[in-house]
Formats: C-alpha cells, sequence, structure tokens
C-alpha cells in the first residue's frame, strides 16, 4: 500500500478555497454592479451599495428606521424614513392615519400639529424589533402580556373584519411622556381555538358588562403580544390604527 503524500491532501483543499474566493468576488461584483446604477457621486453610490447589500443579508436597515420613529417627533420624518404611505383613512376621532411599509414590519402612523403623536408597529414573523423602552421591555414578544403589570384601557374586537385585542400600559423609559400600547391581532399570526375563545369571550363580557376583569386576566395570562406602539391618544382614537383584515390584505396585494 503507497503512502499518502500530504500535500496531495492539501491540493484540493487550497484548490477549493480559491474557488470560493473566485464565486464570493463575482458575486459580490455582481452586487456593486446593481447598486452603482444610475449613480455618478461616489458619495451617494457608497451609501446605496451598504443599504443594498445590509437588506438583502439583514434586518439591520429596519431596526435603524424604527429607532428614526418616537413621540413627538417632526411628522416629516415618517416620509422621509419610509417614502408615501402606502394607505391612508380617518379615524372615527377624525384623525388621518397613515400606514408605511417595510419589508419587516407595517407602521401605522397618527400626526396632529406636525408631529408623530400615536404609532403601531406590526412586524412580520421572525422579526423582532427593539422593545427596551417599551413597558414590556426586551422579552416582550417572548412572555405573556400579563408580565406587564399595569394596564390603563383595554379594547378589543371579535368580528368578521378581524380579531384583535389592544391594551395601553404604564411605565417604560418614557412613560412619563406617552404610554406603552401591547395587542395582538390575527392578521399577523392565526388565532388557536382557545384564544379565538377567549377573545370572544371579552366581546360578550364587554356587551353583557359581566366577568370583564376575570376575562381579561385569562387573556393576559395565556396570550403574547404581537404588535407594540407608543401613543399620547386614547385607545378608542388609537384601535381605528390596527388593520383589519380586508386592508393587511390590500396592503399586500
Amino acid at each position: 500500500m503507497s503512502d499518502i503524500n500530504a500535500a496531495d491532501l492539501t491540493v484540493p483543499t487550497f484548490r477549493d478555497q480559491v474557488q470560493n474566493k473566485w464565486a464570493k468576488s463575482i458575486a459580490l461584483a455582481s452586487v456593486v454592479s446593481i447598486a452603482l446604477g444610475g449613480f455618478n457621486d461616489t458619495f451617494e453610490a457608497l451609501e446605496k451599495i451598504a443599504d443594498f447589500s445590509l437588506s438583502q443579508l439583514t434586518d439591520i436597515p429596519s431596526h435603524h428606521k424604527l429607532e428614526r420613529i418616537y413621540i413627538r417627533a417632526s411628522s416629516d420624518v415618517l416620509n422621509e424614513t419610509f417614502g408615501a404611505p402606502v394607505y391612508i383613512k380617518r379615524s372615527s376621532s377624525d384623525d388621518v392615519i397613515k400606514y408605511y411599509l417595510d419589508e419587516q414590519f407595517i407602521l401605522s402612523a397618527i400626526t396632529r400639529d406636525d408631529a408623530i403623536v400615536a404609532f403601531l408597529v406590526f412586524p412580520n414573523k421572525g422579526f423582532q424589533p427593539t422593545t427596551l423602552e417599551h413597558a414590556g421591555g426586551e422579552l416582550f414578544f417572548e412572555q405573556p402580556l400579563d408580565n406587564i403589570e399595569s394596564v390603563n384601557d383595554v379594547r378589543s374586537s371579535y368580528a368578521r373584519t378581524g380579531i384583535y385585542y389592544i391594551e395601553e400600559n404604564n411605565g417604560g423609559d418614557f412613560g412619563y411622556l406617552y404610554s406603552s400600547i401591547s395587542g395582538f391581532s390575527e392578521f399577523l399570526m392565526p388565532s388557536s381555538v382557545d384564544d379565538k375563545k377567549r377573545l370572544s369571550n371579552l366581546t360578550d363580557a364587554q356587551m353583557l358588562d359581566e366577568n370583564v376583569i376575570e376575562t381579561i386576566k385569562d387573556i393576559r395570562k395565556n396570550i403574547k403580544p404581537n404588535f407594540y406602539g407608543y401613543s399620547t391618544l386614547s385607545l378608542a382614537t388609537l384601535e381605528d390604527a390596527i388593520l383589519s383584515n380586508s386592508e393587511y390584505r390590500l396592503i399586500h396585494k
């Protein structure tokens, strides 16, 4: 049996490494070529390359967009960050609600006197926004709603147009300036049979004005939130900013 030369083992490995490096270089050149299309200015070209690459590889651009949105910020920052809204409607309180679409989420915002006074963020499955400033904290999406101690108000809907639960919370890093908003909507995630029953029970309890507190406790103990926001407005106004199932399909058609 002939001896195996160590050099014979390393040659294919080295060749594979060279091929892989060339493949990566070609791929990068393709990305750069696409990103540079139509740009003459070097700075703008580099900026576009960075945004293009990041958007293909990570969700960092989506996080950066959300960092620019906060209560009392200029309403101009919405169009500057997301472009034109994809959907606009008027609330029952006569406020204009604008919806902005990102690859990772939908944002609905209400503005007054040229400032953002309320907004909700509806993340896509797999995208988890930063919620450190929220009353629910960093683990907001991973825990049931009852991990948030304070609840000021609750609204819900159990209808063909949409099923949702939304509540207003005290606390958070800026709780003295505005409220944290927590909620669950079926257009983001199908409800289980048990959760549908809980939400249906709340609608009945509110109509009959019976066992409302106990029903809310049951919901908060068992349901995890799938959207969040911040607001200076009442829930009566803000719940209009939750998309119906039909509106959600229209935006994503």
